[in-house]
């Protein structure tokens, strides 16, 4: 799918997942970003993997931003596992626990 179609189809997908208006999410997309990885010259195989001076990089990704945006994904797993399906699995269920901590504790702290 070229962007506009991928933007449309996740605001579909999203729309039906939480029961909202899809005329209004398609409202509230700024942009939508694609890379074609199959096609890039430089990607050349590779997933992903830490490079020099780069050990802490995954905890830095790992952090939320502002208590509203949560990242997971094999780049983002701290245990050491990068590159791999169980690195991309087991950071989902970090940024879920981060997500329901973050909903438990307000930002404030209270």
């Amino acid at each position: 799918m070229d962007e506009e179609k991928l933007g449309l189809h996740a605001c579909v997908t999203l729309a039906k997942i939480f029961a909202l208006d899809e005329q209004q999410l398609r409202g509230l997309l700024l942009g939508c970003h694609t890379h074609d990885w199959q096609h890039d010259p430089l990607f050349q195989g590779a997933y992903s993997y830490v490079a020099t001076g780069g050990l802490d990089a995954s905890k830095k990704m790992s952090e939320p931003v502002a208590g509203t945006l949560f990242f997971a994904g094999e780049h983002t797993d701290t245990t050491g596992h990068w590159g791999t399906v169980h690195a991309a699995m087991r950071s989902g269920l970090r940024a879920a626990d981060q997500i329901l901590n973050q909903s438990v504790t307000s930002p404030s702290g209270e």
